[in-house]
């Protein structure tokens, strides 16, 4: 039988986590009454493993002390009242649970697992790194690897770096270079690491074998003449022709990899083949000097690896013929032709002959000929240089017969300013180099002094011939005579015209270059030179020195009107009252008017003192009257603010009945004839006045019928 021990009564209490790191933390709590007590630790889930009475449970590092079930393992076993919990996992949940617990003598231990025990949890820091490789693969001759570390973690503080490049190489910084000395493949690593906290990333890297091989002509093509400089066309006619053959050795990069080689030909000209084949010929279609490169490439796996190259010089000699260079007249007129044949090459050692068609020949870089007769000839350049190189050019040249080309319609001399003048040619497919010409309507106009030279360029059958006339601008002897002007009555006018080389008139008769006018008119003048006539001319007027007449002093009606007309040449007009001007004025208000009219031959001025009757003037004629001799409307007379001068009364049938010339009785008639009254009924007046007017008075005669009434 089994004694077992007394079981605590009192559980610990106060379960405290700290100093949490990755892989470690630290746990505090309060004893309970037990005399030892065990700290179970359940990673991901609460402890459900509870401890065994009289079974002994070893505490240590996590996964290394008893384990009690699936993710539980006792952590710590003693007498103590804390515990530092290592071997954990970064970034991972974990829960702990203190039990009491009692020994007997026989070491049996009694667990206190009732509720209540402490229970806690804690995730722990979390620290992840990475890194990447700029260049994953690389070649052995020259080579260099740049790594880039990403790194993070919960706890502050700085994290340490360790790389491990594979070939026994290390790096502390948290990016990094390295170069490999030899071909491989490498496991490179890199550890970040802070406060307990530790994560490891592995890559692997490449570095390539380079490939080794050759690269030249094949033996017996050089042999037979095509070697590593040609002729663009070989003096035996055949074209040019390089065969390029390499060799190679190979390096196995490692097992289980596939190792190539692979061949990439460049010639040099923008030809290229990507056959793998260990020979290869090529022809250049134009002459150079020219880099093939034969590129080979290392592949493992199908992943290109290692790429290098090398490079062969050829040369191509051009031909010793450059179609650019040569230079020749095509077409020349027959009279006086003398081809020019030029091959302007600038090598100095190359030989030229020339064969020009008609049986002739001549050597020389420029040579010159003339052919006796009309005709297409076809000629020839044979050339060889110091290499050996050939080559021939063929042209044709024509000698054509020399055509008629003539400009006909201009004189030797025009003046400038004259009208155009109309030209023809004897061929109308010409080109013109002419000034002032019209080349549709074939119009030379002369507006250019001095002399113009006209040319007609013609191509006929490819012979050319330029036609060229003459002529000569001459200039205009232009002058001016001025404004028209005046002169006074008794004095004259002197006129000139400057004095040069011309010929000159006047229409006066005088033949100086200056003249005296007499009288007034038209006056013209003519200059000549150099055949090119000008002429100008002028009104001269002879004028008087002013006269003023304003009237006599006058008193007019209200509505009167006093118009004065003063005009004299040339003059200013000065009125005493403001007003300008001088010709027609009529004044309505009353006033002294004073005007002094001034011109250059003289002044002369006048006065005038006008006054407006407030009233207008007009005469009033009553159309009845009654002569009963009651006092009222007895006599016929005529009324108004003018002067009455005559008036006489007439019945129907025209006899005079009044007559009245001398105001003796007021012109008024009582209606009585030869002492007896007249009948009633109608009788007729004309009645004579003066109305005043400007300075004087106007004649003036009213007629009309007055009826008598009894």
């Amino acid at each position: 039988m089994v004694v077992k021990a007394q079981e605590p009564t009192r559980h610990a209490s106060n379960l405290l986590i700290s100093d949490t790191f990755c892989s470690s933390v630290t746990l505090r709590w309060t004893n309970g009454n037990g005399a030892s007590r065990i700290v179970i630790a359940s990673e991901g889930t609460a402890v459900s493993s509870l401890p065994t009475d009289n079974i002994f449970y070893f505490g240590g590092d996590y996964g290394s002390g008893t384990r009690l079930g699936n993710g539980q393992y006792a952590v710590y076993s003693g007498t103590g009242s804390f515990a530092v919990i290592e071997n954990l996992k970064k970034n991972t949940t974990y829960y702990f649970s203190v039990f009491e617990f009692s020994n007997n003598s026989g070491g049996n231990p009694n667990y206190l697992t009732s509720t209540g025990y402490p229970e806690s949890s804690v995730t722990t820091k979390d620290i992840s790194v990475s890194f990447t490789i700029d260049d994953p693969y690389q070649c052995e001759n020259v080579n260099q690897y740049n790594f880039t570390s990403v790194a993070s973690q919960d706890p502050t503080g700085p994290i340490n770096y360790l790389w491990r490049f594979g070939d026994g190489n290390t790096a502390t910084t948290p990016n990094a270079s390295h170069s490999y000395a030899s071909y491989g493949l490498y496991e490179v690593s890199l550890i970040a690491s802070s406060l307990k906290c530790a994560d490891t990333m592995v890559r692997n890297d490449t570095v390539a074998p380079i490939p080794e091989f050759i690269f030249d002509l094949l033996q017996d093509s050089v042999d037979a003449g095509f070697t590593q400089d040609q002729c663009f066309v070989r003096p035996d006619g055949r074209t040019n022709a390089f065969f390029f053959y390499t060799s190679t050795s190979f390096k196995p990069l490692g097992r289980d990899f596939i190792d190539e080689t692979v061949f990439y030909w460049k010639f040099g000209d923008g030809n290229v083949s990507d056959e793998t084949v260990f020979e290869k010929d090529h022809s250049y279609a134009e002459p150079g000097t020219y880099i093939a490169r034969l590129i080979q490439t290392t592949t493992n796996n199908r992943i290109e690896y290692c790429i290098d190259s090398l490079d062969f010089v050829v040369t191509v000699f051009p031909s010793p013929i450059d179609s650019s260079l040569i230079r020749f007249d095509s077409v020349l007129c027959l009279d006086n032709n003398l081809f020019s044949f030029e091959h302007n090459n600038v090598n100095p050692s190359i030989s030229n002959r020339w064969s020009f068609g008609d049986g002739n020949v001549s050597a020389g870089s420029q040579v010159t000929h003339s052919y006796a007769s009309a005709g297409v000839y076809g000629f020839e350049l044979d050339a060889e240089d110091q290499n050996g190189c050939t080559g021939n050019y063929k042209d044709t040249i024509e000698v054509v017969p020399q055509p008629n080309n003539t400009i006909s319609g201009l004189d030797a001399r025009y003046c400038l300013g004259d009208d155009p003048v109309q030209l023809s040619v004897t061929i109308s497919t010409g080109e013109w180099i002419a000034p002032n010409l019209n080349t549709t309507s074939l119009q030379f106009n002369p507006v250019t002094l001095g002399e113009n030279t006209l040319r007609y360029a013609v191509d006929v059958d490819g012979c050319k011939d330029t036609a060229e006339v003459v002529t000569e601008v001459f200039p205009v002897p232009e002058f001016e005579l001025g404004r028209d002007t005046s002169f006074c009555l008794g004095e004259s006018l002197l006129l000139s015209i400057g004095k040069d080389s011309s010929q000159v008139s006047w229409s006066n008769g005088s033949n100086d270059s200056f003249t005296t006018v007499t009288s007034g008119g038209l006056l013209w003048a003519k200059k000549i030179s150099g055949g090119c006539p000008y002429s100008d001319s002028i009104i001269v007027s002879q004028i008087t020195a002013p006269s003023v007449d304003l009237g006599v002093d006058s008193t007019l009606c209200g509505d009167g009107v006093r118009r004065v007309d003063v005009q004299s040449a040339e003059a200013e007009y000065t009125w005493n009252d403001g007003y300008s001007g001088g010709g027609q004025r009529d004044i309505t208000a009353s006033g002294e008017y004073i005007l002094t009219v001034t011109n250059k031959c003289g002044t002369d001025s006048d006065d005038v003192l006008l006054e407006f009757l407030p009233y207008v003037c007009d005469i009033f004629v009553p159309s009845a009257f009654t002569p009963n001799g009651d006092g009222q409307n007895d006599v016929f007379r005529p009324r108004g603010n003018v002067e009455v001068t005559s008036m006489e009364i007439y019945n129907r049938w025209g006899e005079l009945l009044y007559t009245d010339n001398d105001e003796s009785d007021g012109f008024s008639w009582d209606g009585f004839y030869e002492g007896n009254l007249v009948q009633q009924g109608h009788y007729y007046f004309i009645i004579g006045y003066l109305f005043p007017v400007n300075d004087g008075q106007l004649k003036e005669v009213i007629s009309g019928e007055v009826y008598v009434l009894h």
